[in-house]
């Protein structure tokens, strides 16, 4: 028996990247899925490389009715929604003074409310049918230190760790596990830096495990918690970032210890 037989996955920001990746290990495992995006092309085309075990939706994070349709595409499609992953985010960089409002609007509507509205859609379809359920939200390295010039984004990353732990205690007597992830720097389209030979390089000599991470990096984390190898684990964060954010201290000038 495959690890996911059986199960149904909707997944935000599923066309690419992470989101991307996880799709297709999510249906290798035997589960079924259905990729949300706003990119119709990226997600249709995924969606048709997988097969059968996956259909793709067009959708927008902040509407309810929009997280609502896609808890109930999967219901008509697949029968059920056992699990979830909010990987959709918008990026709007800029530093803090001069960051107008529309900016930050839409870093937080995407990526938080977002993100709550469509853990809320799937959690009442859950408790509804007596269904028990795994959602994963990806946070960042750049939720735990902020990440200047970011805009909101560090604002947003923070705010879904502790939206997480809330839903996961809330849900947990419901047999719902809601946990984050928060991945270090990882190479995707939304990471085009690293491609610069340079960049990749610096950023791997400062990470203890001496590379950036993959998306299967943080895929492998996504699907423990989505597992029932992590039937005990819930309303907490897992970091995915190669030792980044412990090794701050390796990174100040003076005396070395060896």
């Amino acid at each position: 028996m495959a690890r996911f037989d059986g199960k149904v996955l909707v997944i935000t920001g599923g066309a690419r990247g992470i989101g991307e990746t996880t799709s297709e290990m999510f249906a290798n495992q035997g589960g079924s899925v259905i990729i949300c995006d706003t990119n119709v092309e990226l997600g249709q085309a995924l969606a048709d490389k997988i097969g059968t075990q996956a259909r793709f939706l067009e959708m927008d994070t902040t509407d309810p009715a929009s997280c609502q349709e896609a808890v109930d595409f999967a219901v008509a499609e697949f029968g059920s929604v056992d699990c979830v992953v909010n990987s959709a985010i918008r990026m709007a960089p800029g530093l803090l003074k001069d960051l107008s409002l529309e900016d930050w609007n839409t870093v937080i509507n995407v990526g938080l409310t977002g993100t709550f509205l469509m853990c809320q859609a799937a959690a009442n379809w859950m408790i509804d049918n007596n269904k028990p359920g795994a959602m994963v939200n990806l946070s960042s390295i750049g939720g735990v230190a902020p990440y200047g010039m970011s805009g909101a984004y560090s604002t947003v990353k923070g705010a879904l760790i502790m939206l997480s732990k809330h839903m996961g205690i809330e849900w947990a007597p419901k047999g719902i596990r809601v946990n984050a992830v928060m991945p270090g720097h990882t190479e995707t389209p939304l990471t085009s830096y690293l491609q610069d030979p340079e960049i990749k390089k610096g950023r791997s000599e400062v990470t203890p495990l001496q590379r950036v991470g993959q998306p299967v990096d943080i895929a492998n984390g996504i699907l423990f918690l989505l597992s029932d190898e992590a039937d005990y684990v819930t309303s907490t964060g897992l970091l995915i970032d190669g030792g980044l954010a412990a090794s701050v201290m390796n990174h100040l000038p003076g005396r070395k210890w060896d």
